[in-house]
């Protein structure tokens, strides 16, 4: 694949990991174990670990399409295939989807503040500080927003931790009998639990920055594996903790077991929890809203990227502060895990098609 990247402006393939896995932990992971729970119950572990490990299958067709492309990416594939305009079409709808990704990782970061920490701050001013920070991230280019990925998994880590102290507090009993669901409970919990597996799909545009690109696949699957052995993880412990009836009226669950943690020079160790996990929010705001402008940059040349950053995050300002009622903000996330299921499992099967398709006709 020939690419119009320079050298200077890729990392190496390594960051491959931190890219894919840092895109797919967000604010999802605070709260995703009381919706899985719908289906499956106490099961829904099983759901988690067989979606997780349903992705390498769909980053498999993801590496075929960007190999079959002009570019190294989907904005190039695009038009190789439907040409100027079709393919140009599809290239902003994809900016919209990840714009649309964007904003809802923006809006339940800002969503939980108020609520866990500062109650009598408004959501616009922590909208408008956010919006600076990822003013400077994104405009500093894409290893910047590397370094900002490899930082919001490395620093993080440490707080997977705390997950060992609830152990003690371990029911086994609430996770027997175990496989007793149907398979249409399983798909449910399978459903519930594409929204924090999203994210990944951002190497359809960015794949072009990482150096031997050709080699470099075993660690977008590694990163694959490990957000599944991770969630997979959380879920159990977050079952062994809860029962499943009470689970299901908890809004944010992983909050609620962290928050039992104390220290002697700490006692709102959830303090530290929820400002630690900006970092994490920053690389899936950041690499989406990068993947988006890249998009729209490359369709329409004329246009500025600082520009339309600065004037993006005007719009996701204001549209923040009316999506602060609970009656958008259920079917906005709706929205969205809808978007993402009919993207990873509708879309990229049928490019993966026609890429297929076009080899062969070579």
């Amino acid at each position: 694949m020939n690419s119009i990247v320079k050298e200077s402006n890729m990392v190496s393939p390594y960051f491959l990991f931190f890219l894919m896995h840092s895109t797919q932990t967000g604010i999802g992971v605070l709260k995703f174990q009381s919706h899985i729970v719908k289906g499956a119950g106490h099961d829904a572990w099983v759901s988690v670990l067989a979606f997780g490990l349903l992705l390498h299958i769909i980053f498999f067709m993801m590496l075929y399409i960007l190999k079959q492309s002009s570019n190294g990416d989907i904005l190039s594939f695009h038009k190789d295939v439907f040409g100027k305009y079709f393919g140009g079409a599809l290239n902003l709808f994809l900016a919209g989807y990840f714009l649309l990704f964007s904003l809802f990782a923006f809006h339940n970061y800002i969503d939980i503040l108020p609520v866990w920490v500062f109650d009598g701050i408004t959501p616009w001013e922590y909208s408008l500080l956010l919006s600076v920070i990822i003013l400077y991230i994104v405009s500093g280019g894409f290893r910047i927003v590397t370094a900002i990925s490899f930082w919001g998994v490395v620093i993080p880590s440490f707080l997977l931790l705390s997950f060992l102290y609830l152990l003690q507090y371990a029911e086994v009993s609430y996770l027997q009998p175990v496989l007793q669901y149907g398979m249409k409970d399983y798909l449910i919990s399978a459903k519930e639990a594409a929204p924090v597996f999203l994210g990944f799909e951002t190497i359809l545009v960015f794949y072009p920055f990482i150096k031997n690109r050709e080699t470099s696949s075993k660690w977008g699957h590694i990163a694959l594996f490990y957000t599944t052995i991770l969630y997979t993880s959380i879920t159990i412990i977050t079952f062994l903790f809860f029962s499943q009836g009470k689970l299901e009226h908890l809004t944010w669950p992983t909050l609620t077991m962290i928050k039992i943690i104390t220290f002697p020079f700490l006692e709102r160790f959830e303090f530290i929890f929820i400002f630690t996990w900006l970092l994490v929010v920053m690389p899936v705001i950041c690499i989406t809203m990068w993947s988006a402008i890249r998009s729209i940059k490359l369709t329409i040349p004329k246009v500025k990227p600082t520009y339309l950053l600065v004037g993006l995050l005007v719009v996701f300002h204001f549209v923040n502060v009316q999506l602060n009622e609970i009656q958008y903000s259920i079917p906005f996330a709706k929205i969205v895990n809808y978007s993402g299921l009919i993207f990873l499992f509708g879309y990229i099967p049928f490019l993966f098609l026609i890429a297929v398709i076009r080899k062969k006709m070579k």
